[in-house]
């Protein structure tokens, strides 16, 4: 890593110091995508940990100790109990997102995490399929803009009806998430 990494060096840094410690992680966001095709730049890293809530404080002491993440417990433990995300922050202040198991569908998306080789190191990326349930979940108009080069890109390597299952059982099928991937899929796959 370099002395100033960006957000895809500091992400597979922070991959390969919880895969050494055992902790089970996927990268997601714009690494994720790149992974899947869809290349863009980014000046963050999200990260989802597959760990209860005894695992968080390890985490943290990983992170701290060994990927040099700047860490408020107390600000972490809060937005890990409130909202499954501990927003942190690198040495060279690149934001990161770790992402804690909130709801049911994390341990899914944990169960589905493939590994791939990016910058010579093998780490685990949400598969697309949970990559687009997560951003359906978030729903805003860059996740929409991922999700059209996503589904473009992937033509026929994606489970499209995976994705739609999922959604509409988390928000029923008349929820705007769904008509909206419904229209995605008409519209690009």
């Amino acid at each position: 890593m370099t002395d100033d990494p960006d957000a895809f060096e500091l992400g597979v840094a922070i991959a390969s110091v919880l895969d050494a410690a055992g902790i089970p992680n996927a990268l997601g966001g714009a690494i994720a995508l790149a992974a899947w095709g869809v290349p863009r730049a980014t000046v963050d890293v999200d990260i989802n940990v597959f760990v209860d809530d005894g695992g968080i404080g390890e985490v943290l002491d990983v992170l701290e100790r060994d990927a040099g993440i700047q860490v408020d417990r107390t600000v972490a433990q809060r937005g890990h109990r409130d909202d499954g995300l501990m927003v942190l922050k690198s040495a060279s202040g690149l934001r990161v997102d770790v992402f804690t198991p909130s709801i049911e569908f994390s341990w899914e998306a944990a169960r589905t995490a493939t590994r791939h080789q990016i910058l010579g190191a093998e780490v685990s990326l949400l598969s697309a399929e949970a990559l687009a349930v997560f951003k359906l979940l978030f729903f805003r108009s860059k996740d929409i803009a991922d999700l059209e080069r996503l589904v473009a890109t992937q033509q026929g390597r994606m489970d499209l009806a995976y994705v739609r299952r999922h959604i509409a059982d988390m928000m029923g099928d008349e929820d705007p998430r769904v008509r909206k991937w419904d229209d995605l899929v008409d519209q690009f796959a």
